[in-house]
């Protein structure tokens, strides 16, 4: 009995602790830039020793993954709940907004979700991927037959599709808001303004424009 006591505290300890260095790896994003992060950064943050983050997390893409997952449920979870209160009264308008609604306070999701596939996902085993990969799946059909609830127009099957085509419009509109440095002089030169865009409006647009071209082919 003592024995299974102390196994439980220990546990509560671990994940104490493992919060504690997600939520770090979290609060420096939202300061800074991924690449310029570091392991020993979040460890200091997190008022644990470097080498403990990686009994954790045996590589900065896994934390950051794991960091993803949270930012992700809780982006879900609000998505979730917004189309339910909109079930059967949605237009392919009144979804943009919706769904927009859903981001507008969340630029470091965004940003996050732009080096999902080509950061975050190349550093990580098997097991982790897989672990990451079932989440988003489980989500995205959830979310997704509630998108189907929220537009008529979508059938039974379809609207976990639509939101996979959501989502990559997202992380296309993103990385093409997030020039670098060198560009975004180059984009002060006469001409050049339609390469400067601002993610808000773009996906929008873009978002109503995807809706509306399903509901005409649907």
């Amino acid at each position: 009995m003592i024995d299974r006591k102390r196994r439980a505290i220990g546990d509560e300890q671990k994940q104490r602790r493992r919060q504690a260095m997600i939520d770090a790896a979290w609060q420096l994003f939202q300061q800074s830039s991924y690449q310029a992060i570091t392991m020993a950064e979040v460890a200091e943050r997190a008022g644990i020793a470097k080498g403990t983050v990686y009994l954790y997390f045996k590589t900065k893409e896994e934390l950051f993954l794991v960091v993803q997952e949270q930012q992700f449920q809780d982006w879900f979870d609000d998505l979730d709940q917004r189309l339910g209160e909109a079930r059967g009264q949605g237009t392919p308008e009144r979804a943009a907004d919706l769904i927009c609604g859903t981001l507008d306070r969340r630029g470091a999701l965004v940003a996050l979700l732009a080096i999902l596939h080509t950061v975050l996902e190349q550093n990580v085993d098997f097991d982790t991927a897989l672990r990451f990969k079932r989440m988003l799946l489980d989500r995205i059909t959830r979310t997704g037959a509630l998108l189907e609830g929220c537009l008529p127009f979508l059938q039974p099957g379809q609207g976990p599709a639509a939101l996979l085509q959501i989502y990559a419009l997202i992380i296309g509109v993103e990385h093409i808001a997030q020039a670098a440095p060198i560009v975004r002089q180059v984009l002060r030169e006469p001409g050049m303004q339609i390469f400067d865009i601002s993610f808000g409006p773009t996906f929008a647009a873009a978002l109503v424009a995807l809706l509306r071209g399903l509901k005409h082919e649907l």
